[in-house]
């Protein structure tokens, strides 16, 4: 999308537009793959219109389940997937309430990881995961 000055001002409608043009989900142009396979093994995915963005799939995880960012727990942003793994079983052993699992963006991604931090979906798997997270989400 145009960038207008040194800000952007849309639309939600322009947003959503946007989203579906570029929406890597030939059928359904309102779900992106990665998203729609987290909601899928949350059993949230009939939940909400869209799934485009990380608070897309937080909303609709918001049904089932209670979620909270554990961001600064596991060492805040641009720390790597890799990384993040042991980080994440610490703080489920560490938490009085019962963790279900993890919700993980990276850039232009979505990971949904077990409270030990093994990878229960990933659509783009890697070996040595270097990504950068921008946002972990706790299921309570």
């Amino acid at each position: 999308m145009p960038c207008v000055g040194h800000y952007m001002t849309y639309t939600a409608k322009q947003l959503r537009d946007y989203y579906k043009s570029e929406s890597n989900n030939s059928q359904n142009g309102n779900k992106n793959i990665c998203a729609l396979r987290v909601a899928q093994a949350l059993n949230v995915a009939d939940k909400v219109r869209y799934l485009h963005t990380i608070q897309d799939l937080c909303r609709a995880a918001r049904h089932i389940y209670s979620v909270r960012s554990r961001l600064s727990a596991i060492g805040g942003k641009g720390t790597t997937v890799g990384s993040a793994r042991k980080k994440l079983a610490k703080v489920s052993a560490q938490s009085d309430e019962r963790i279900y699992g993890y919700i993980i963006r990276v850039a232009g991604h979505v990971i949904l990881c077990s409270p030990e931090g093994e990878t229960w979906v990933d659509t783009d798997p890697r070996l040595r995961d270097r990504r950068g997270i921008t946002h972990c989400y706790a299921l309570l």
